[in-house]
């Protein structure tokens, strides 16, 4: 998978300015700061989906990650469920 060209198919879609105006808000910048930046650039480039995945269910795990979930949700246009 070539994560660089889903994101900015992600970017240009309906919900992408969305998004990034999200990912950019402060419960993102709050996320942001619990995930190791370089591991996670690391698994992406090499496709390492397994710890991707880990990362994800890290921050998923967390009442702050789930609500994040659910805005991410909202913003790319699905109701949530």
């Amino acid at each position: 998978m070539d994560l660089e060209k889903y994101a900015g198919q992600v970017r240009q879609g309906s919900g992408g300015g969305a998004l990034e105006k999200l990912a950019r808000s402060g419960q993102g910048e709050k996320l942001l700061k619990k995930v190791d930046g370089e591991k996670l650039a690391a698994a992406a480039k090499a496709g390492d989906m397994q710890t991707l995945g880990q990362m994800i269910n890290a921050i998923l795990s967390t009442p702050e990650g789930q609500s994040f979930a659910r805005e991410v949700k909202k913003a790319v246009g699905q109701d949530g469920r």
